[in-house]
């Protein structure tokens, strides 16, 4: 079944659009999750340390998937409203926003927030801000398929 990329989709503020964003989000937080795996073996633990549990992978992978559920649904808050609106409908320029969602959230949550939650729960000392390129590119890799995804799946969805 092939899926046109310039078709547009529906994109309002109804319980579709929410159940989208949010299967988008934990779809592409998987996708990201492996090849944090992969590129950063460490990574899910650290996640888990933001919450206590430092070094426990699976604390830090049920952490992952619930933050990249909570960003997926920002992601269509932010989407739902304004000039972007008519662009997250299609798959190539959705991508392109989820791109730029991913990098404005690397910056944010993984470089700054991250650091000093990490510090602050295990008296580490991280640097603050970290731009690690590896997160930057697996933040990238989850931006574009939010973004990609989300039209995606309203329109299987029926939207």
């Amino acid at each position: 079944m092939a899926v046109e990329t310039e078709a547009q989709v529906r994109i309002g503020t109804t319980q579709t659009n929410w159940i989208s964003a949010g299967l988008a989000g934990v779809a592409a937080g998987i996708v990201f999750g492996v090849l944090a795996a992969i590129m950063m073996p460490d990574m899910m633990g650290m996640v888990g340390a933001l919450y206590g549990f430092g070094g426990n992978t699976v604390v830090g992978w049920i952490a992952h998937l619930i933050h990249s559920l909570v960003f997926g649904l920002v992601y269509a808050a932010l989407v739902t409203t304004g000039q972007l609106r008519p662009y997250a409908g299609r798959v190539l320029s959705g991508a392109g926003i989820g791109l730029v969602y991913g990098v404005v959230v690397w910056v944010v949550a993984a470089s700054i927030v991250m650091p000093l939650w990490i510090g602050w729960m295990t008296g580490m000392a991280p640097p603050v801000p970290d731009f690690n390129v590896m997160s930057l590119v697996g933040h990238a890799v989850y931006g574009v398929l939010l973004g990609a995804a989300y039209p995606l799946i309203l329109v299987r969805m029926g939207q």
